[in-house]
C-alpha cells in the first residue's frame, strides 16, 4: 500500500498530551462498562471478557461500601452504635444484590464463549463487544436506531434512569450505575470517534495523493484541487517539483514483507 509522508508528517501531528489522557480515559471506562455490558450483551470474544476480571471487580466493589461505611464511623462524633447496622443494610442491600447478579450473569458470559467458535479456527472475532439485544433496534427515538445511538445513548440510559431511580429511594447503588453508564456512553463515544478519525485520515490521504500534481506541481488553487494545498516553498520549475512530489509516495514495508510471504 501506498502512503502519502507529506500527510503523515504534517497533518498527523499528535498532541501528545490529549492522547495520554484519551487513552487513560479509555483504559478506566473498561471495569464500569464491564458492570453494565453482562447484562446487555451475549457472545463476548474470549480476549474482550473473561470471568477473572469479573469476579475482580466483584471483589472490589463488595469491600467499597465497608470501607466507606467504616470510615464514616471514624468522623462520627457519637461514634459508632447498634443503629448503624440496620442503616447500612438500608442504604447497601441492593448494592450486593446487584453484585449477585452480575457474578451470575458473568458466569453465563464465561460459558457462552466456550460454547462459541474458537477464535484460533478464525470462527470469531477475540475482540468482540458482543451481540447488542435485539430490542434496542425497534427503538425509535431520533430517528431509526443504529449500532451507534444503541451504543452510546440507549444502552447506558436504562442504567442512568435506573440509577436515578434509586438514588431517589436511597440506595447507593444508584450512583454507581449513573457513574458506570456515562463511562460507558464517553468511551463508546470516543472510540465511534476514533473509527471516524481513522476513516477520515485514509480518506485525506488519498485526497492529497491524487491531487498532489495539481496542488505541487502546477500550483493550482483549493477549487480545482479539492482543498488541497502545500503550505510549502517549492522549487522553481515544474519538471524541479515533479522530481520532488514523485518522494512523496512511499510504498508500505508490510505490503512488501506480504508480498515475500
Amino acid at each position: 500500500m501506498q502512503k502519502n509522508l507529506y500527510f503523515r508528517t504534517v497533518f498527523k501531528r499528535e498532541n501528545v498530551f490529549l492522547k495520554v489522557l484519551f487513552n487513560t480515559f479509555l483504559s478506566l471506562c473498561s471495569w464500569p462498562r464491564l458492570l453494565l455490558e453482562v447484562f446487555l450483551r451475549k457472545n463476548f470474544g474470549e480476549r474482550y471478557f473473561t470471568l477473572v476480571s469479573a469476579i475482580t471487580v466483584a471483589v472490589i466493589l463488595i469491600f467499597i461500601p465497608l470501607g466507606a461505611d467504616q470510615l464514616f464511623s471514624m468522623f462520627n462524633p457519637y461514634g459508632r452504635h447498634g443503629g448503624q447496622e440496620s442503616n447500612f443494610w438500608t442504604k447497601y442491600a441492593t448494592w450486593y444484590v446487584f453484585l449477585a447478579a452480575f457474578l451470575y450473569f458473568s458466569f453465563m458470559r464465561s460459558e457462552e464463549i466456550k460454547r462459541n467458535p474458537s477464535v484460533y479456527d478464525f470462527g470469531r472475532f477475540s475482540l468482540c463487544a458482543g451481540d447488542i439485544n435485539p430490542v434496542f433496534y425497534k427503538l425509535n427515538f431520533w430517528g431509526k436506531a443504529t449500532s451507534r445511538k444503541i451504543e452510546i445513548f440507549y444502552e447506558p440510559a436504562l442504567f442512568f434512569i435506573a440509577g436515578i431511580i434509586l438514588m431517589f429511594i436511597g440506595q447507593k447503588l444508584g450512583l454507581l450505575l449513573i457513574i458506570s453508564s456515562i463511562f460507558y456512553s464517553l468511551s463508546y463515544a470516543g472510540a465511534y470517534k476514533n473509527g471516524d478519525n481513522f476513516v477520515l485520515d485514509k480518506i485525506d490521504e488519498m485526497i492529497i495523493s491524487e491531487e498532489t500534481e495539481k496542488a505541487f506541481v502546477y500550483d493550482e488553487e483549493i477549487n480545482n484541487t479539492r482543498g488541497v494545498k502545500f503550505r510549502i516553498r517549492k522549487p522553481n520549475g515544474e519538471d524541479l517539483r515533479r522530481r520532488v512530489a514523485e518522494t512523496f509516495i512511499e510504498e508500505d514495508d508490510n505490503d512488501e514483507i506480504a508480498d515475500v510471504k
